[in-house]
């Protein structure tokens, strides 16, 4: 899985935050600075030499993000929370806890998943999604194939015949759908939220 941690641009006088790109996962690009300042309106009438940026890891303070605002310290460029009652707008809130929750998806889906019929434990990111996808393509396109080696979490390399692969990439699929349709399930309970504090308590 590509990911990629949320940059802040900031004020390098003041410490007030111009844009928040957010974090991003699955397939997406990193852009470079120049790129940043062409999209944004709000970095694209800006000199640049006034202009800070801070780049953090994906995933880093994303509970405190989904909650509290904040501000850079121009001084040393860290991160000051307002660690008071929150009182960003409830839309705000919302998107934080929608973009939460789609990471969270992501993250159960490519943890994998346990085969009923085998017994076996299988990966399941990116890279595993497309050779599933390939060796599916194979069984379809050779019929005189009748089994290939693959490789599990908790036996290593295993024999599977083409019924017991296909019935695997059945099961592949249901845990992905179940992992998305868990996150509909939430996104829809956050949309419909009415306070903070029923935001607050959805979780994954």
């Amino acid at each position: 899985m590509i990911t990629i941690g949320r940059k802040i641009y900031f004020d390098k006088l003041t410490g007030n935050v111009l844009i928040d790109t957010g974090e991003r996962a699955g397939f997406v690009v990193e852009t470079t600075q120049e790129q940043d300042f062409k999209t944004y309106t709000a970095l694209d009438e800006r000199n640049p030499d006034t202009v800070g940026c801070l780049q953090l890891e994906y995933g880093q303070d994303s509970d405190k993000f989904a909650q509290y605002r904040y501000r850079v310290d121009p001084d040393n460029q860290t991160i000051i929370w307002d660690l008071t009652p929150p009182t960003a707008p409830l839309e705000q809130v919302k998107t934080a806890k929608i973009d939460f929750l789609n990471n969270e998806c992501f993250k159960a889906i490519y943890a994998g998943f346990i085969s009923a019929s085998t017994g076996h434990t299988f990966r399941f990111n990116e890279e595993d999604q497309a050779n599933f996808n390939q060796q599916s393509t194979l069984f379809l396109l050779k019929p005189d194939l009748a089994e290939t080696q693959w490789k599990t979490e908790d036996a290593g390399i295993v024999t599977l015949t083409r019924d017991q692969f296909i019935e695997v990439v059945f099961e592949a699929g249901q845990h992905k759908q179940q992992q998305i349709g868990k996150y509909w399930t939430l996104k829809a309970q956050v949309e419909a939220a009415t306070t903070k504090e029923e935001v607050d308590s959805i979780n994954w």
